[in-house]
């Protein structure tokens, strides 16, 4: 298959810069994950339980494990506790994470540390062990035994919670609260002006949030634990719980109404609270607090808490599509086995050696002759040299005769005769069984190509099924149908390509459709003008509207003015805003080269509107076609042509085809094929990608219309408004030159840019 690029392909390379940002975003958010947990590791590092237990740092350095996460984890924890501590009072802890993340990188190779007990387990016996150290040389007594045992049991349950939250997928619930309470103690005694509270405010947001997600039996016990958290860390008993939790369940109450209702609630419950059970300096950084968290909880949109509100949903489907994805690359993969096994299928057969035919023969004849021992034995090297000497007349004439052997071999040998017609149908044997070994060979790459080209489609299938969803403008357009038209649900995604697709489904779709500039109205609320192709069918399917907007005109002719032609000529756009330009040349005329160009021009349009891309679409149709060809004649000339609406990316694929005319500005090229009709060989079409801008144009011709001559200099001077007139004087001139003796179609195309909608 021959590829060519024309002109700077700038669709390509924005989407290689893309590929590149990508992969730099990727290495920074690796490095500032990594900053992440050494941040929490030094803030967790800072905290410390009554009774002076520090097992949070140990179990957060666990819960992250031997990797680079681990060692940025156990440096944060570290430091934490030498800040917060001094050197010496946060030995314990600098030495405990040390001794934790030690343990589990020297032992990573064990097959023992892939369990999941194995992390929460080491962090408890390292606490212990440098607690154990410290209660030998303190001498404490049983208090100190019983703050001992509740450190070590807590360093290995916190980890397992810790772990859990900390996942991607799945993720636990309680362990995202535990690692939010953390959190909130560890930011507890820094203040600002010595009496706002980081943590508190910190701890007072989430309750909010909570409280109007969840409503009061959400927020109060948000509250509650929360509060516990802070009370354990500052060393105010109650105070902090039950200011926060009758803040969570008075704001919940309010839920569902406005979010100024929840605030107030919310600052309310504290405030009573507050002023019940806090001195007069806690009273004061409490009121302040949720004040603060109160300004914070009013400005985000409402958006922002539907999509909160999502997460919080379970993504059953998007966990399917995840397995589904998977399961067609395994199959796809599958294929690939398939395809390798049968090209190391070895080849045996007999009959190659030059000398083997004879060798053959031979057995049959010579074997009950008396002059054996003396031909094939003491005069070997002889007999295989007269034999070999007759083997160029036998090769040409397919078959051997006495007089092909030398005259003192036929005196010699007492059944020449024999022998020469054992050699002739051995010789016949050997050139069948090569023909049908070539034969097999030609089938086994034909099934090869098959199975390639499946595994193809697959891959396609699995990089389509990576749709992304759009959550944010789903909530968005989610508000706005509520009061413009009740009963509608919407779902927008992207896909692969980038572009937005917004599905509408529920009663009050025939509602929403009978309302006049519905759908300026859902362009307006979703931020770019959509389209609508069909309004049929249960889900109602919008699309972005591409950039660029195509008009295709075409003019075609019958051999000698009587139809059908062979020649099948379409245009057809794909929910992706591909726009695909088709032209079928089947052989000959008349109702069977009509059929074929048809039937082929079907199956490439279902293949490309499936998502497949269009070399593997005409592969697969190729192969179809050769394996047609076994019981009869079937090969046609095929022209595809790809344009993307929204990059102007473009590609013309050719099997036998016509050359076809392109402009881009003032200069036209001719852009020709060299692959012979499909269903003749099995190779790839020809491909040539171009990138076209606004103004852009193009003439495809079938081999009958291509006899027109200057179609270069026509297509560079013709304005879009005329390229339809173009056609049919294209036309008109290639029966000029060549009568009416082939069927005749022209295609052509004019790009645009559409105008904007103006959309806010």
């Amino acid at each position: 298959m021959k590829k060519t690029e024309v002109w700077p392909a700038r669709g390509r390379l924005l989407r290689r810069a893309r590929e590149k940002l990508e992969g730099m975003n990727d290495s920074l958010r690796a490095v500032l994950e990594a900053v992440g947990r050494f941040l929490f590791g030094f803030l967790l590092g800072r905290v410390s339980l009554p009774g002076g237990i520090a097992p949070l740092g140990g179990a957060f350095v666990a819960a992250c494990g031997d990797g680079g996460h681990g060692a940025a984890a156990a440096a944060g924890v570290m430091l934490g506790s030498a800040a917060g501590y001094g050197l010496a009072g946060g030995l314990r802890g600098a030495a405990s994470a040390l001794l934790i993340y030690s343990a589990l990188f020297l032992l990573r190779e064990w097959k023992l540390t892939a369990r999941p007990f194995f992390a929460p387990l080491t962090a408890a016996f390292m606490t212990g062990l440098i607690g154990a150290v410290y209660l030998r040389y303190e001498g404490a007594g049983g208090p100190g035994l019983i703050l001992w045992a509740a450190e070590w049991l807590l360093a290995g349950g916190l980890c397992l919670l810790f772990r859990a939250g900390m996942k991607r997928e799945g993720g636990s619930a309680l362990g995202a609260v535990l690692l939010a309470m953390a959190l909130c103690m560890a930011l507890g005694d820094l203040k600002i002006a010595g009496v706002i509270s980081i943590g508190r405010t910190a701890a007072a947001c989430a309750v909010l949030t909570a409280a109007w997600l969840g409503r009061a039996s959400a927020g109060a016990l948000a509250g509650l634990l929360l509060g516990i958290a802070l009370d354990l860390a500052g060393g105010t008993p109650g105070v902090c719980t039950l200011a926060l939790g009758c803040a969570g369940a008075l704001g919940g109450a309010a839920s569902g109404r406005s979010r100024l209702l929840c605030a107030l609630g919310c600052i309310l419950g504290n405030a009573a609270a507050a002023f019940w059970g806090a001195g007069s300096e806690v009273r004061t950084g409490l009121l302040y607090e949720f004040f603060i968290a109160s300004v914070l909880f009013l400005l985000p949109t409402e958006s922002f808490f539907e999509n909160l509100r999502r997460r919080q949903e379970p993504q059953g489907p998007g966990g399917l599509l995840h397995y589904v994805q998977g399961r067609v690359a395994l199959a796809a993969r599958a294929m690939e086995e398939l395809g390798t096994l049968l090209r190391d299928t070895p080849e045996e057969g007999r009959g190659e050696d030059p000398f083997g035919v004879f060798d053959v023969a031979a057995q049959e004849v010579c074997r009950p002759c008396p002059r054996r021992e003396t031909c094939w034995g003491r005069e070997y090297e002889t007999t295989r040299g007269a034999l070999l000497e007759a083997r160029e007349s036998i090769r040409q004439r397919g078959s051997a005769r006495p007089e092909d052997l030398p005259l003192w071999f036929r005196d010699a040998c007492l059944n020449v005769r024999d022998l020469t017609d054992a050699v002739s149908r051995e010789w016949k044997a050997a050139a069948l069984r090569r023909q049908m070994r070539a034969r097999l060979r030609e089938d086994r790459d034909l099934l090869d190509r098959q199975y390639a080209d499946f595994a193809a489609v697959l891959r396609d299938l699995a990089a389509h099924s990576a749709a992304r969803e759009e959550t944010a403008l789903t909530a968005r357009l989610r508000l706005f149908l509520r009061d413009y038209a009740p009963g509608v649900a919407p779902s927008a995604f992207r896909d692969v390509g980038g572009r937005l697709h917004v599905e509408l489904a529920g009663p009050g779709k025939g509602a929403l459709l009978r309302k006049e500039g519905w759908l300026d109205s859902l362009s307006q609320a979703a931020g770019t003008e959509l389209l609508c192709p069909d309004e049929g069918g249960k889900r109602l399917k919008l699309y972005e509207r591409e950039p660029l907007e195509a008009e295709v005109g075409v003019a075609a002719c019958c051999k000698g003015g009587k139809a059908p032609s062979g020649d099948v000529a379409r245009s057809f756009k794909t929910a992706e805003g591909v726009l695909y330009i088709v032209v079928a040349d089947g052989m000959g005329s008349g109702p069977e080269a009509a059929a074929e160009s048809a039937g082929a021009a079907d199956l490439a349009e279902m293949l490309l509107r499936a998502g497949i891309e269009p070399e593997t679409a005409l592969r697969t149709l190729n192969t179809a076609l050769i394996l047609r060809g076994e019981k009869r004649l079937s090969a046609l000339c095929f022209d595809l042509m790809s344009v993307n609406l929204f990059t102007g990316e473009a590609c013309v694929y050719k099997y036998g085809a016509a050359p076809s005319y392109v402009r881009s500005g003032r200069e036209v090229r001719a852009l020709k094929g060299e692959t012979a009709a499909a269903g003749t060989e099995d190779v790839g079409p020809d491909c040539t990608r171009l990138y076209l801008e606004s103004g852009s144009a193009a003439v495809i011709l079938s081999d009958g219309a291509a006899r027109a001559e200057n179609v270069a200099e026509r297509l560079r001077t013709c304005v879009p408004e005329g390229l339809q007139a173009l056609a049919s004087a294209i036309l008109s001139e290639a029966a000029a030159q060549g009568g009416w003796e082939d069927d005749m179609t022209v295609l052509t195309l004019s790009l645009r840019k559409r105008e904007e909608p103006g959309i806010a």
